[in-house]
């Protein structure tokens, strides 16, 4: 086997007595069923060779970033991951997987079967299963704890955000943190290995117990976890608490069975659908359109912002941060000024807090320009005034700061920023707009660590189905229904308050505000949709999640459209209609779905 490429997923080389397994599963080693079993195929043809140990390593810039969701649900054939791994653990010689970048999800699980990890100093490792309202499914809920604890093993788990390398090797999850070439001293430590068992059978994970030793302490950490969890929403943590105490209490061949059975019952919970449902939407609504996906990468350096308003005094803020050359214009003084004291008491706030240092905020000052007219040397000019800026060279690109109208003249892309690094941005263009000036804008976001999504003008997005919601609670109060009624009726459902904590009890009449609330917002977004506004339902939804309008965990306010049926939900926006046919005369779009038996799940998946 060796030089051979096994398919285009593996590869596999001889370095001496030791084997290389190397990923080459573009773009990021999914762990699909095709590499899976290419794996499996691999080991299960060296088990009897001459080899002293196997790696398994990556080619990519990370080792894997875990399950292929488009199998997830599915019958996707064997092995399992479950299999794999359990093949892994039972290898009469050792394994041992070299760790790069990222590694998630099923990626560590497989990880966590072999008999030693090592990683680069880069690396990250996670198990963000539990966003998705799942708990892992091929073991790590039962090795994870016998080798760390239940402490560590339950923080890595529940709180889905990747751990690094070095806090790893600190909690006992890899044995070494290697400079250097990984591959090789990955393969150096599994001869060292070899040679240490003089041939016999390496120590699985199963058998660990670094983590177990402290009964006490494994059970205070479950029964803390537990009772954190005991008022929320969704059923996941709780069930991923009782596959750690689990692994405390029986053997692996019955945590795991116990693992298995927790995640066919939560892979069928409206909480995982509609989690799940809540992330590919992300995903795929942070993608560019086809047009700017093919424009070259746009180089930004400086910024003019022109018009000093408090949403430009932020971006200027956000900019400075990013180490970008910013110039504030502004031919109103008291503005400028105005605009100038607000950043400065940001910037001295941030120091006093410890969050800034004063070195850092003097190099933001000398970076920032500030003046009346526009000079040359800038890259981008975001426009936040009533007529377009004075341009001292016509190439210069122009970017609306704020909504981009449905109607007029004028700039052609527009950008409504995010308040703060890690929220959602919506670039707005038109079908007019050069993809050059859209690839500055979206440079742009990416510099400030926003995450974009990609709109038509006439939004954006957030703004009106908020207003849409508001439309209906106005509505609501008309009739008779209290502010308190509807502000618990909306809190029982998730909207407006954090997952981890109770939601409040539904009260008489809660069906009527619910129906009412998620009705307005699903024509809404139907009307977005016609508009051009959105290009597919999912980028209502993936705007709704990301701007915190509409829980995570019921997907959006049109896949919850498509759970109650359009049919149904059609039926009520015309009785609702009757009254206020401003909020609910249903958009044309549910005639055409219905008429051709379809749901807005369709319209996603187009490209």
């Amino acid at each position: 086997m060796d030089g051979k490429a096994l398919t285009d997923a593996v590869r596999v080389e001889r370095k001496g007595a030791v084997l290389l397994l190397i990923l080459a599963h573009r773009p990021v080693n999914v762990l699909s069923h095709h590499l899976r079993a290419m794996l499996s195929a691999a080991l299960a043809e060296l088990a009897t060779s001459d080899l002293a140990a196997v790696v398994i390593a990556s080619d990519l810039a990370l080792f894997s970033a875990g399950a292929d969701l488009s199998e997830l649900g599915k019958a996707a054939g064997a092995p399992r991951m479950s299999d794999l791994c359990l093949q892994i653990e039972n290898f009469p010689k050792p394994v041992i997987v070299a760790l790069n970048g990222s590694t998630l999800g099923p990626g560590l699980e497989l990880a966590l079967a072999a008999h030693g990890r090592i990683a680069s100093p880069a690396a990250q490792l996670g198990l963000p299963e539990i966003g998705l309202g799942l708990v892992p499914e091929a073991g790590a809920t039962q090795r994870l704890p016998r080798l760390v604890g239940a402490a560590a093993a339950l923080k890595l788990m529940l709180e889905p955000a990747p751990i690094s390398a070095a806090q790893a090797l600190t909690i006992g999850l890899v044995d070494e943190v290697v400079e250097g070439d990984l591959r090789a001293e990955a393969c150096a430590f599994a001869e060292r290995m070899a040679a240490a068992l003089r041939g016999a059978a390496p120590l699985k994970t199963a058998d660990r117990r670094d983590g177990l030793r402290d009964g006490r302490g494994f059970q205070a950490a479950v029964a803390a976890a537990r009772a954190r969890y005991a008022a929320s929403p969704l059923p996941a943590p709780l069930h991923l608490v009782a596959c750690v105490e689990a692994a405390q209490l029986l053997p692996l061949e019955q945590g795991l069975a116990f693992e298995a059975a927790a995640y066919e019952t939560l892979i069928a919970t409206p909480q995982a659908q509609g989690l799940r449902h809540a992330f590919q939407a992300e995903r795929r609504a942070m993608l560019p359109p086809a047009a700017l996906a093919r424009t070259a990468p746009a180089k930004l350096e400086s910024l003019a912002v022109w018009g000093a308003s408090d949403p430009a005094a932020a971006v200027v803020l956000q900019a400075l941060a990013a180490g970008l050359r910013v110039s504030l214009i502004e031919p109103a003084r008291d503005a400028l000024v105005g605009a100038l004291q607000k950043i400065a008491a940001q910037q001295e706030a941030a120091v006093a807090e410890g969050r800034m240092t004063p070195e850092a905020r003097d190099a933001d000052w000398a970076r920032l320009s500030t003046g009346s007219g526009l000079g040359a040397g800038v890259d981008l000019v975001l426009n936040n005034a009533d007529g377009p800026p004075a341009l001292p060279e016509p190439s210069i690109p122009v970017i609306a700061l704020g909504a981009l109208p449905a109607r007029g003249a004028g700039t052609r892309v527009g950008l409504s920023p995010a308040l703060a690094a890690g929220l959602v941005a919506e670039l707005a263009a038109g079908a007019d707009a050069p993809p050059a000036t859209q690839a500055m804008g979206l440079a742009l976001a990416r510099r400030l660590g926003w995450k974009p999504v990609f709109t038509g003008p006439g939004g954006p997005i957030d703004r009106r189905l908020r207003a849409a919601m508001s439309a209906a609670i106005a509505q609501l109060e008309a009739e008779g229904v209290t502010r308190p009624v509807i502000g618990a009726a909306l809190g029982s459902f998730g909207i407006g308050v954090s997952a981890r904590g109770p939601l409040p009890a539904p009260p008489a009449g809660a069906k009527q505000v619910l129906d009412a609330c998620l009705a307005a917002m699903a024509n809404q977004g139907a009307r977005l949709i016609s508009e051009g506004v959105a290009r597919r339902p999912l980028d209502v939804d993936a705007a709704a999640v990301l701007h915190g309008i509409f829980p995570r965990w019921h997907g959006g306010p049109l896949f919850q459209a498509d759970t109650r049926g359009l049919l149904v939900l059609r039926a009520d926006l015309r009785k609702r209609a009757e009254v206020a046919p401003q909020i609910y005369a249903p958009d044309a779009l549910f005639d055409r779905l219905i008429a051709d038996g379809r749901d807005f799940a369709s319209l996603n998946r187009a490209p």
